[in-house]
Formats: structure tokens, C-alpha cells, sequence
């Protein structure tokens, strides 16, 4: 839906052959759900036949990102969400969550008995 949203959206900003080729992959993509129907779009758009064509593989650098969101939690609860660097080390992902405001509430007075990173995820600090 994201997918044919922005390509309604852009449709006057962005040329013939990127829309065509934006719709033609939602349809192959929707074609296990709806195939009747997908299958009759993608044809319109293509001249070929869905089930013929290859299944469309994800650029992996395009899915990269530099920035992601990390959870930070206190004894397994989520208190905060923060900005954190893709490339980041552990070290720089628990003092992000320590430095959190809603963190910092839960943590302050009390001792950090273990700290938990999943990079990517999260940081969960047990306290006492």
C-alpha cells in the first residue's frame, strides 16, 4: 500500500517508464494474493505474463540505513527510544541509553547490576 500510495502520489513529478515499472512490481508482488486481477494489471503494464517473470529481489544497499532507532529498556521494559549510529559499539549503544531522559529517571539511585546490548535492537539495563 506504501508502494502505490507514493507512486500516486509522484505520478505527475516522475516519468512513464519509473511508474510503470513501480506498478509492475507491486503487482507481481501482490499476484500470490490477488492473482486474477494482479495478473491482468501486470500484463497491461509489461506485455509479459507474471508468472513467467522472475520474483523482484531487493537492492540490499538500498536498504541500508545510517541512522536506526534503538529501544532502550530498564529491567525489560521499554522506557525510551533513541537515534543511534549504524556502525555504533556497544559502549556508545548502552551510554546513549543511559544519557535517554526516561532512562536516566528509572536508573537514577539505583545500581546497574548488568547490561544487555543487542546491536541493532536494543539496550537493556537491569537495576537494583
Amino acid at each position: 500500500m506504501e508502494l502505490l500510495n507514493e507512486c500516486s502520489r509522484l505520478r505527475e513529478s516522475v516519468d512513464a517508464d519509473s511508474l510503470r515499472f513501480s506498478l509492475s512490481t507491486a503487482a507481481s508482488l501482490l499476484f500470490p494474493f490477488a492473482p486474477h486481477v494482479c495478473a491482468d494489471v501486470y500484463e497491461r503494464l509489461t506485455g509479459e505474463r507474471v508468472w513467467e517473470a522472475p520474483w523482484p529481489h531487493a537492492d540490499e544497499r538500498l536498504l541500508e540505513r545510517d541512522v536506526y532507532e534503538l529501544v532502550c529498556q530498564v529491567n525489560g521494559k521499554l522506557r525510551d527510544r533513541v537515534q543511534a549510529a549504524a556502525g555504533a559499539s556497544a559502549d556508545e549503544l548502552k551510554e546513549l541509553c543511559k544519557l535517554a531522559p526516561n532512562v536516566q529517571a528509572h536508573v537514577d539511585g539505583k545500581q546497574i547490576v548488568k547490561e544487555i546490548v543487542v546491536p541493532g535492537k536494543l539496550v537493556n539495563l537491569v537495576v537494583r
